[in-house]
């Protein structure tokens, strides 16, 4: 089986994560930078960015429970549209209250792709087609950022050149990459097989339902890892252009760098699942990202940081793939929304925290500091993981059947 061999259906929902990558990838890198253009400090920048985590995690469950009336399409499609309107409205101004709000609805349009993808892709797959969407899927998701950052970041300078202030240039380009949420609606409504309403209608209370042992230790491991993610990854922007002195397109190339590198390791994550086994993957690649954010945080050097970038953003991500495909197996199709939207909250509710604490020491200690937190975060997290799942037997089982 191969990438090239996946139906229609998953390779249209592939092409909204990618258009919809598009406008993530650009307000992750270039949001922290509009907001110190007009004059706020990195904890402002911490405190909007964790503002649209903390959205996405209080709403990961709602959307769930709305799917499952719904439709998880038309859940889809109510994400992506506030997501292109409140990315056009949020940086169309510089009322921090306002910014604020629109942080919130976007992070409620953001949990519905972030809830419904791995469900969608676990149901329109075979088991030996599986690995290769998940994977796919990411690829093109961080083809997305790599493509949006670049892109965002070489916007930013044309349309800098035409204004006095840098910060119109910023606008005008996450202007562009916004409309691409909305030019994703055309691909999803392209979808056949989706009901409008689903049959199986779940409620909250039916979260005792999907409890398990290892549903709670894969909850805890994610979020570790996502309070140490939280601490720099929102501010790779706002670090690659005020430490070292880049302009906008610098920071657009050095992203698109990093992406370029996740794309080819989740290509590859199939093939090392096979070879190693899920666990074995998962270990070797996020242990493998801890040196590198070590270079990152040394004494700034272009080159050095560029590699460092490629190779700390291929490696960790790499785990991705396998951990979506993890949560999807502790339950049956109608709970995969709900179990799927614990994840997201856990990972965005960390994340958010880790933000809150990266942007303040950003502003009050330094730029490397968050760096020896997300550093030990990353190691225990994976230790963790290590021991929960070392003596998992139906794993074995799974490693000998695929190979």
């Amino acid at each position: 089986m191969n990438y090239f061999k996946l139906g229609k259906q998953v390779k249209l929902f592939i092409t909204v994560i990618f258009l919809f990558g598009l406008t993530s990838s650009a307000f992750n890198g270039f949001l922290g930078i509009y907001v110190k253009e007009i004059g706020y400090n990195e904890t402002v920048v911490g405190s909007l960015l964790s503002l649209r985590r903390f959205a996405v995690a209080g709403s990961a469950v709602a959307m769930a429970l709305f799917a499952s009336r719904f439709g998880r399409r038309n859940a889809i499609a109510f994400g992506l549209t506030i997501i292109g309107i409140s990315a056009v409205l949020m940086v169309s101004t510089k009322n921090l209250l306002f910014m604020q709000a629109m942080c919130i609805l976007s992070g409620i349009g953001q949990s519905t792709l972030m809830t419904f993808e791995a469900p969608f892709l676990y149901a329109k797959t075979s088991e030996s087609s599986r690995m290769h969407a998940f994977s796919a899927s990411f690829a093109a998701k961080n083809a997305a950022f790599m493509v949006g950052s670049l892109v965002t970041g070489m916007l930013a300078d044309l349309f800098g050149t035409h204004f006095a202030t840098n910060y119109i240039g910023v606008r005008y380009a996450l202007y562009v990459v916004s409309a691409m949420s909305l030019i994703a609606l055309i691909p999803l409504f392209m979808i056949k097989g989706e009901k409008s309403h689903n049959e199986t209608k779940v409620h909250f209370r039916e979260i005792k339902k999907i409890y398990s042992p290892k549903l709670v230790k894969m909850l805890l491991f994610t979020g570790i890892i996502g309070f140490g993610a939280g601490m720099i990854v929102p501010f790779f922007g706002v670090y690659l252009k005020y430490a070292l002195e880049l302009n906008d397109s610098g920071v657009g190339v050095i992203l698109a760098i990093a992406q370029f590198g996740t794309v080819i390791g989740g290509l590859t994550v199939p093939y090392l699942a096979k070879r190693f086994g899920r666990i074995n993957t998962v270990t070797l690649v996020q242990m493998g990202s801890i040196p590198f954010l070590v270079l990152i945080g040394l004494p700034q050097n272009v080159i050095l940081v560029t590699i460092a970038f490629f190779f700390r953003s291929t490696l960790m991500n790499m785990a991705n793939p396998i951990l979506q495909n993890f949560y999807m197996e502790l339950v049956d199709d109608a709970y995969r929304p709900l179990i799927s939207s614990l994840r997201s909250t856990m990972n965005n509710l960390a994340r958010a925290l880790g933000i809150l604490l990266g942007g303040f020491m950003m502003a009050n200690v330094s730029y490397n500091s968050p760096y020896i937190i997300t550093i030990i975060c990353y190691f225990i997290g994976t230790i963790l993981f290590r021991r929960m799942f070392k003596a998992d037997r139906k794993e074995a089982e799974i490693i000998l059947q695929e190979g």
